[in-house]
């Protein structure tokens, strides 16, 4: 026997909260600080008054990153120094040859909100892909 799965189309704000996942409010996270989002293999970073969000595991050794610090608009690994860059995961700094998956972040009514899927790289522009 076949089942058939029926799809639902979802309007409007459904739609867009399907698609993120709600972090924190803005307040919450101060410039310079890291934090893991729950549920996602992802960590948001605050450089100022810009946030990012990246995988959340170094593409050489596997460390956490959420233990890593902000330099220079990059993420630093804690365990080999690899660098990473906030705003499209490009190594900045070896040991690391690959960069890291990179996810739209959101702001909406003072709360924070990061995508689900990582942007795909072919639509990134003016970096290493």
């Amino acid at each position: 026997m076949r089942f058939l799965r029926r799809r639902v189309r979802l309007q409007g704000e459904q739609w867009w909260n399907a698609g993120f996942v709600r972090v924190c409010a803005y307040g919450e996270i101060a410039p310079g600080q890291i934090r893991r989002v729950a549920g996602l293999p992802v960590v948001l970073c605050r450089d100022g008054d810009r946030l990012y969000a990246v995988g959340w595991a170094c593409t050489h050794a596997s460390a956490r990153l959420v233990k890593g610090r902000l330099v220079d608009d990059c993420l630093e690994c804690p365990l080999h120094g690899a660098r990473f860059a906030l705003d499209g995961g490009q190594v900045r700094r070896g040991p690391a040859r690959r960069g890291l998956p990179v996810h739209d972040v959101e702001v909406r009514a003072g709360q924070v909100y990061v995508a689900r899927r990582p942007r795909r790289r072919g639509l990134l522009r003016g970096g290493r892909r």
